[in-house]
């Protein structure tokens, strides 16, 4: 009791040092008139002492004097009969614009409506808010103003008094927020294609722009209900929306932006997933059926040195074969090449909301070289194999494909090469008796990968299998088709394709699990599921 006593002599010393005088002005601003002024400051002072003698606290006692403040003058306001008059503590509203401050500042100085004001200045557009600060914080005259943006003196008027009303407008409302700007989402992302430049990952890598994009998908939204869903100030959007424009990432649509690529929201991301799964078991069966039966064919065609074991072969053997029958069932029906973006690269994206799946679906599948010559990986997205030993950098795969193509010895290495020859001795590559070089991953040419393909054709698995993943991509089209929007109908053929590279990764589970596939003894020297593909 003694210590609310103390707060509340404390407020009311606080009040009359440091409110009295601004809340004369506030009052003579109102009412227009000193002695009504004196008397109106009078009866908001007798309420506020009378409310804190009774031991009223409030949580913010600034925002709590100009509650009662505006609440009293309200009563007054009643009284006269002049209900035209604005009852908000910052009265932007007036038709003339002046070259004359005062009566303006007065109310700034509050600081409960300078946080409204500052609130709504990093919410209102770039054209209004440069001529609002200008002539209000940096006290330039209306003409000042009209000369450094090459505008009229009237233009500056107009747009200053439609930024006030604007304004006002705002101070008035009791803004609220969407749920991103204190709990945003996280998504991640797929791509295709060739990407040099680094995009699209360089502008995606920040929560900022991947809620921009989540939000903006099938939901074409402005640049400022962008700023009030993510709780950023209008500046700082506007520069985030421009990147993700620039990249191709947004399309602009009048005054809006839309998404141009195809983010798969919780539900859609669920309904697919049931989808694959629900053939799952009987697809990893037949694979690794067709596997155990063509084996010995496929060994004989020299895919992998004597000292790699079976394990090796199956464990890139399954998702090749997958990508066999999605290319199957994918061709005559209406698929999406990825575009080619303003700066001339040629990728496609794909956007999946986060969400916990019953299990690990992401798998990659990264290549390097120069087309003829190349290094490919199958990332498998669990069991610790994402990165395995490493992905071969370009000239690692160069020397590697020019040691089988041309036979060279070790011994012929330049000073350069012998310097990138033991970066990948013992991790791809190692050197016999006889100063070979023997690789210790598989090695796929052309011909040897239609060979693989005729054989598969050949297998009494073959049909039924087509018709498992034919089935999935008529359960995926469907699905998608409830999640119709323009965006997603211009690419869903490739978005279709995209999620049926998730059966790869379910087949490595299921197989895993069936005691087919052995997961190796340290996923850090593993080069599962690489190879080097001579075309």
């Amino acid at each position: 009791m003694q210590e609310t006593r103390a707060m509340c002599d404390r407020l009311i010393q606080e009040f009359t040092d440091h409110y009295m005088e601004n809340l004369f002005y506030f009052c003579l601003k109102k009412t227009g008139d000193h002695v009504e002024a004196e008397d109106l400051t009078q009866d908001i002072a007798l309420n506020i002492i009378t409310a804190l003698n009774k031991g009223t606290v409030p949580a913010s006692f600034s925002a709590y004097v100009w509650q009662i403040a505006r609440n009293r003058y309200a009563r007054w306001s009643d009284k006269k009969h002049r209900r035209g008059m604005s009852v908000t503590g910052f009265d932007i509203g007036d038709d003339e614009i002046e070259d004359q401050r005062d009566s303006v500042l007065d109310e700034m100085i509050l600081d409960e409506q300078l946080g409204l004001l500052r609130r709504e200045l990093a919410f209102i557009k770039n054209e209004y808010r440069t001529i609002v600060v200008a002539y209000y914080i940096e006290e330039k005259s209306v003409r000042e103003i009209a000369a450094s943006l090459s505008l009229s003196v009237s233009a500056v008027q107009q747009r200053l008094h439609r930024a006030r009303t604007i304004l006002k407008e705002g101070m008035d409302m009791a803004r609220e927020f969407g749920t991103k700007s204190y709990r945003p989402e996280n998504i991640s992302f797929a791509a295709s294609g060739d990407q040099p430049s680094g995009l699209p990952w360089r502008a995606v890598q920040r929560k900022i722009p991947k809620n921009i994009l989540l939000h903006a998908s099938n939901n074409p939204s402005t640049i400022e209900e962008l700023s009030i869903e993510l709780g950023i100030a209008l500046p700082y959007m506007e520069e985030e929306v421009e990147i993700l424009h620039r990249a191709t990432l947004l399309e602009k649509q009048e005054n809006k932006y839309i998404t141009n690529f195809f983010i798969l929201d919780k539900e859609c991301r669920l309904d697919i997933y049931e989808a694959l799964r629900a053939g799952a078991e009987e697809r990893s069966g037949l694979i690794g059926e067709f596997i155990r039966d063509a084996e010995g064919d496929i060994r004989q065609l020299n895919i992998a040195h004597e000292h790699l074991d079976d394990n090796t072969i199956r464990w890139w053997l399954v998702p090749a074969v997958i990508d066999y029958f999605i290319e199957s069932v994918s061709k005559g029906k209406t698929t999406y090449a990825p575009p080619t973006r303003a700066n001339g690269e040629c990728w496609g994206f794909v956007g999946y909301e986060t969400i916990n799946l019953p299990e690990k679906t992401m798998m990659g599948h990264n290549g390097c070289g120069d087309g003829k010559n190349m290094f490919w990986a199958y990332k498998y997205g669990d069991y610790s194999l994402w990165d395995q030993c490493g992905e071969a950098k370009y000239e690692e795969v160069v020397l590697m494909c020019e040691c089988l193509r041309k036979n060279r010895p070790v011994a012929s290495f330049s000073d350069r090469e012998r310097a990138i020859w033991d970066k990948i001795n013992g991790k791809y590559v190692h050197e016999n008796a006889h100063g070979e070089m023997i690789p210790d991953l598989l090695v796929i040419t052309e011909e040897k990968l239609g060979k693989i393909h005729q054989i598969l054709k050949e297998h009494k698995n073959h049909d039924r299998l087509v018709q498992n993943c034919r089935d999935v991509y008529e359960k995926i089209n469907q699905i998608f088709k409830k999640y119709h929007h323009k965006i997603l109908h211009d690419n869903i053929g490739y978005n279709i394709e995209m999620e049926l590279y998730n059966m790869r990764m379910m087949a490595i589970h299921d197989l895993v699990a069936f005691g087919f596939l052995t997961l190796p003894d340290d996923p850090s020297k593993s080069t599962l599921g690489m190879c080097i593909f001579l075309k």
